[in-house]
């Protein structure tokens, strides 16, 4: 995707739009109102964000130290020094230098701002009204930091020459930007002049402000072309606490991986790549000015979202997709098996069909089979709850156990009764004939409970009025033998 950035300098207003292989197209705009028609043209169909750089006389800088705040308190100490210096222009913006380490530790601040708000007016109102999102709006000096990267020494003084604006001339301190001037120039032919006339005028005004400070050595960075640099080599000399550099616009490039070939010192090609590849996060914009790219960020979140959305959806999809076929291949058996019984079925039905016995004599045999059913129960139905039983009483021994049907034993309840007769023992009666005698009470008690009907037939030892005074014989109640006659009725 190409980059578009504006470059509004004293006499000309640019947009230069860079492609992706760095090769840049240039629109120059006129400062009236055909100009303002034009740029409004090209901006129909301009949707991508913008960005704006600056290079005017009308920037002004103010080095302040301020008390060292917090939250609210440094936003309103801020926006006071902004009214004291810059109230007619809302493009102004506050960089935090360091904080002292002495005394108070108070913060340094360079309050900038651009001064002349009606040269740049009347382009953002066309941007605003045409909803084109802008970036931000930045100024030379606050993008030109980045070229001295590398180079260690304290105090510099970067020279650029912007063949649309003029030379500017700025100063950096341990990198950090405090001043800068920029002196308009007419032609290509007055930059060697420029330099040389005007790098001394400037170290005056830096002595005035004691940058550097007596004793230290001013740096003095120039950016230029091979060309530009033997005669100014020969004009300019290095004195004790000044010293010229000279830096080879297309060794700068190379090392910012820049593949423009410079053939003058204009460093404004240098100054846009850089902006489009390395984007400040201060600039001089409000809120007002940004207001479409702050929209135009959040449109692109949501369209992020709703990309994640629909691809989360898709790998759903193609997940459940994955599981209904995987289950269908489970199924596949399963429907075979369907069909096979539904053959059988249907099979089985066309015997019924083909049958000679009549649906009355069906029915009766059915209602017959049900009836008998009534008399005659399963050994599990008769014997689950005596079963039950016995499992809670362990020194109960069964030694036989056998049942028949009786009609006599069958009331109330109008089908035969079940008579079983249990012969067994009671483990330990030789040691407590009481105690034993009650534990089979007990055991007699809980099959009532669960429904039979008890009578004892035997005990090991009867003792009541009706009992014969010998009862069993020695050796069997020792043992502690019993036979109880036990009557299961149905429960109906």
């Amino acid at each position: 995707m190409s980059r578009t950035i504006l470059f509004l300098s004293a006499e000309t207003f640019r947009a230069h739009i860079i492609g992706r292989s760095g090769e840049s197209v240039v629109r120059e705009f006129g400062n009236d109102a055909d100009g303002r028609e034009q740029f409004s043209i090209m901006l129909e169909r301009h949707r991508h964000p913008l960005l704006m750089l600056v290079d005017v006389i009308e920037e002004d800088f103010q080095l302040e130290t301020v008390p060292h705040l917090f939250g609210s308190n440094r936003r309103a100490l801020i926006e006071r020094k902004f009214e004291q210096y810059y109230r007619t222009t809302p493009f102004r913006q506050a960089t935090l230098i360091k904080r002292q380490s002495d005394g108070r530790r108070d913060d340094e601040y360079v309050f900038s701002a651009l001064t002349n708000p009606q040269r740049i007016s009347p382009w953002l109102e066309i941007l605003h009204s045409r909803h084109v999102p802008l970036a931000g709006i930045y100024s030379v000096p606050n993008i030109s930091g980045a070229l001295l990267k590398g180079i260690k020494t304290e105090h510099v003084l970067l020279l650029t020459w912007e063949k649309h604006a003029g030379l500017r001339q700025t100063y950096f301190h341990e990198q950090r930007l405090h001043f800068s001037r920029l002196i308009s120039l007419n032609g290509e032919g007055n930059l060697i002049d420029a330099i040389s006339n005007e790098t001394p005028r400037t170290r005056q005004y830096l002595k005035s402000l004691s940058l550097p400070p007596a004793g230290e050595t001013l740096d003095v960075y120039i950016l230029c072309h091979p060309d530009d640099a033997v005669p100014l080599q020969s004009k300019l000399e290095n004195e004790r606490d000044l010293i010229y550099h000279y830096l080879d616009l297309n060794e700068i490039a190379r090392r910012h991986k820049f593949k423009h070939v410079f053939v003058d010192s204009d460093s404004t090609p240098l100054l846009l790549e850089q902006l489009a590849r390395k984007t400040p996060r201060a600039h001089y914009g409000n809120a007002e000015h940004t207001h479409f790219y702050l929209l135009w960020q959040m449109r692109r979140v949501l369209y992020m979202l709703a990309g994640g959305v629909a691809l989360a959806g898709m790998l759903w999809s193609a997940l459940a997709f994955w599981q209904g076929e995987h289950y269908a291949r489970d199924a596949e058996p399963i429907m075979q098996q369907t069909q096979s019984l539904r053959a059988q079925t249907q099979s089985i039905q066309r015997q019924f069909s083909n049958g000679s016995v009549p649906a009355a004599d069906m029915k009766a045999a059915v209602l017959l089979a049900r009836a008998l059913n009534l008399y005659s129960h399963p050994p599990r139905e008769i014997l689950y709850e005596l079963s039950a039983v016995l499992e809670d009483f362990p020194r109960i021994s069964v030694g036989r156990l056998a049942w028949r049907a009786s009609a006599a034993d069958a009331p109330p309840s109008p089908y035969p009764a079940q008579v079983i007769t249990l012969d067994g023992a009671v483990s330990g009666f030789g040691a407590s004939h009481r105690s034993s005698l009650e534990y089979l009470e007990h055991f007699q008690q809980a099959l009532v409970q669960h429904g039979y009907s008890v009578s004892a037939t035997a005990l090991p030892l009867d003792i009541t009025s009706k009992g014969s005074i010998s009862g069993l014989g020695n050796s069997e109640a020792a043992q502690g033998q019993f036979t109880l006659k036990i009557i299961w009725r149905h429960p109906s």
